[in-house]
């Protein structure tokens, strides 16, 4: 069985398609999934990435021209210009990690929580949101917030000493697959 670490963000669309990507692909290969959400702005600053507002015009643009074709190609809608976005993510990390060690439904909750701020115009950072997903997936508690950020910084580090600089980013056997659109080079390495 190979193990494919997976590092993402919940800020980011490009996040919520190779979620629902790989959700369908893990089944047909004997592959195990490491969730890993990441800090984007540790990860960016450490990296030499630019966060959206910092980028220029013409990149900007360019991204939304992409999200708008693979939303169409992967048949996952979106809305380009999500009222919360971005938005302060550490409590849904708390719930996406709470989920996978309680009943390893931690991709399942990132696939939830990316499409309530990518299509449901939802707060995903409000008390009454946690509430009601904790609720949604039978959690019995919410990660503590230091236990979480540990986490998170951990998996940020790990992902900068492998190579990694951007969200989503899959590693099989030490070797870095960034993108949703990398995905069908993941799954020659899965075979």
């Amino acid at each position: 069985m190979k193990n494919v670490d997976y590092y993402f963000c919940l800020n980011s669309p490009w996040s919520l398609f190779s979620s629902v990507q790989i959700r369908s692909l893990l089944p047909c290969y004997n592959a195990s999934l490491n969730l890993k959400p990441i800090d984007i702005g540790r990860l960016f600053d450490a990296t030499g990435g630019l966060p959206l507002k910092k980028r220029s015009l013409n990149r900007q643009k360019y991204r939304l021209q992409e999200l708008e074709r693979w939303s169409r190609h992967l048949e996952i809608p979106i809305n380009l210009h999500p009222k919360f976005y971005p938005c302060n993510e550490a409590r849904a990390d708390a719930l996406v990690m709470s989920a996978e060690q309680e009943n390893g439904q931690g991709l399942e909750m990132a696939i939830d929580i990316g499409k309530m701020l990518w299509r449901h115009e939802t707060d995903i950072s409000t008390p009454e949101f946690i509430e009601k997903q904790m609720n949604s997936f039978n959690l019995s508690e919410l990660m503590c917030q230091k236990q979480c950020s540990e986490i998170m910084a951990s998996n940020t580090d790990e992902l900068i000493e492998k190579g990694g600089f951007g969200v989503p980013t899959f590693i099989v056997d030490d070797e870095v697959f960034w993108g949703q659109d990398r995905i069908i080079f993941l799954i020659e390495a899965l075979k």
